[in-house]
Parts: C-alpha cells; structure tokens; sequence
C-alpha cells in the first residue's frame, strides 16, 4: 500500500510538472521537419534520385556536391551515371536530414531538465536520437546496397517508427491542466486501425521497390511502358489494393463509434480527421492504379500516409488518457 501511495503521487507530480513552451515548440518543429523529411524522401524515389550521390556520406567523392562532371575521379565512378537534378535531390534529402538530426539531438538535450520530473519523457527523446542515428547509418546502408528491397522497406518502417516517437513527445508537452476528453471504447479500434495501415505502409513500400529495377531501364531501348509498371509487382500490388478495404472498414466503423461522443471533443474531431484522410489515401492509390503512377500521386500517396500515422497517434493518446471526463463520454 505504501508502495502504492507513492507511485500514485510521483504520477501526481509529474502530471503537474509544466512544460517550457521552448521544448513543445522544439518538439512540434522536429515533428513537422520528420514530416517534411518523409515528404521530400518521396520526391527522391520519384525522381530515381536514391543514387543521384552513389556514394555516403560524401557525394561522388565530395563533402559538396561537384559543381562540374570534370570533378569526379572516372577511376573510382562511373562518371556515366553522372545526373545534376537527380545529384541536388538526393544532396537536399541528406541535408534535411542532418536538420532533423540537429532538431533531435536538441530535443534530447532540453529534455534533460525533466529526467528526474518526467522521466519517460526524457527516455523517449534518447531513443529519438538513437533512432535518427540509426536512420541516418541506414541511409548509408541502402546507398552502399544499390537501394537493395529489404532494407529500403526497413528504412520506411524505423521512420515511421521514429514519426510515431516524436507524436508521443509532442503530445506530452501539452499542458497538464488542460482537461481531456477521451473515450476508452475508441481504443482497440483505433489501434487495430494502426496496425492496419503500418502493415499497409509495408506492402506498399514492397510494391514501389518492384518498380526501382523498371525506373533503372529509364531512357534505354529496354524501358517499360509507364503504364505496365505496376504489373511487375504481381500480388504485393493486388494485396496491397485488397487490403485497403481492411483499413477502410475499420476507419469506418471508428467513425461510427465516434457518434455517441459529445461535438468539437478531441477524440471525435480526430476520428473525422482520420477517416478523411484514410479516403484521400485511397482516392490517391486510385489514380495511381489507374493513371499510370504519376509522381505527385506517388509523393501524396507518401506523405499523406505519414500524416494519417500522426492522426491515428494522435487519436489513441486522446482517447487512453481520460481521468476525469471518461464516464461522462462513454
């Protein structure tokens, strides 16, 4: 019992302990960078940039970019490969990528200050950093292998995995004394739902892979027509349009539980916002599938995959903690 009492007022403190607005702005920009790093990883699989630099962590041989093809060594590149546009895209992915790393690791500093006050929220900062170096060595990795399937899909699954971190530490920083409405009868739905889109997420990721060894035939006498392309990925691609339907039902049957909750209340917002952004997902997959695989539909069918990842997020944290208003929404 006493062990008890003093669980429940370490908790008790901790919920009243605020947060600087300097560490919540720092961990929404990082949050917001995350997103905007994902987003511009899409252009660089659209483009076919992944080797724009064939080289890490240097760029044909340069901590620059080389500003002339005369540059680059022929004895160690083949200066053959050699593309200015994909070079600069694939330069900009790194270089949004060290910000995110800088955002992190100031994250993770700041978060010293609430060890010992908050600390899971101190914990999850560190594995934020150890996850963004981990990326970063990653992208090494799947530089070296040639932009190899596996690891590329393991790349998109450890962002995802580190988007989801800096959700939950961007939603720890809120203040404590604002109340919250949640609803427990939301929560196994809402992870289900979870579930179903990481698994879509992966599928997806495998299907774009099957295109890269079409993407590299580009400008020869061998090149696909665009709107055969989708035909090398075989059943992931059939299974990945199946499986929609499985994330669909679900974000439905979520928003109809969403009803009983009273109007503008987090949980309900969130709900909404989550389902329209599971119908623009599929919106988008549609004109993929049916237009040829254009390049924004491939960006948006990325980013917009990450932003319904925060939603969900978002929406599980409103829903679990609920320690006053529960009774009344359920």
């Amino acid at each position: 019992m006493a062990f008890l009492k003093k669980t429940e007022a370490r908790e008790s403190t901790e919920n009243k302990v605020s947060i600087s607005n300097r560490f919540r702005v720092l961990a929404t920009s990082t949050l917001i960078a995350t997103l905007l790093l994902i987003l511009v990883g899409g252009l660089v699989r659209v483009s076919g940039a992944g080797l724009g630099c064939p080289d890490w962590p240097r760029c044909w041989g340069c901590w620059l970019p080389p500003a002339d093809i005369s540059a680059i060594d022929p004895e160690k590149y083949d200066i053959s490969q050699y593309n200015g546009t994909k070079m600069w895209i694939e330069y900009a992915n790194r270089m949004v990528g060290v910000v995110i790393g800088l955002l992190i690791m100031a994250t993770f500093v700041c978060s010293f200050k609430y060890r010992k006050s908050k600390p899971p929220l101190f914990w999850a900062s560190l594995v934020a950093f150890v996850l963004v170096v981990f990326q970063g060595w990653l992208g090494g990795v799947v530089v070296k292998s040639g932009l190899k399937p596996g690891i590329i899909t393991l790349h998109m699954v450890m962002a995802m995995t580190l988007l989801t971190l800096l959700v939950w530490i961007v939603y720890k920083t809120k203040d404590p004394t604002q109340p919250v409405q949640g609803s427990s009868k939301l929560l196994n739905g809402t992870a289900m739902l979870f579930c179903l889109v990481i698994v879509q997420v992966v599928m997806g990721t495998q299907v774009r892979e099957s295109i890269d060894p079409i993407l590299k035939l580009e400008g020869t006498t061998s090149e696909v027509p665009r709107d055969e392309w989708l035909t090398s990925a075989g059943y992931r691609d059939h299974l990945h349009r199946f499986f929609s339907w499985a994330v669909l039902i679900s974000a439905f049957v979520l928003l109809r539980k969403s009803r009983i909750l009273p109007s503008f209340s987090a949980p309900k917002t969130l709900t909404s916002c989550v389902f329209a952004l599971v119908i623009t997902q599929i919106v988008i997959g549609i004109s993929l599938a049916y237009l040829s695989l254009p390049p924004l539909s491939q960006v948006l069918h990325l980013a917009n995959s990450a932003v319904l990842i925060c939603g969900i997020v978002f929406l599980w944290l409103n829903c679990k903690e609920d320690p006053t208003l529960q009774g009344n929404i359920d």
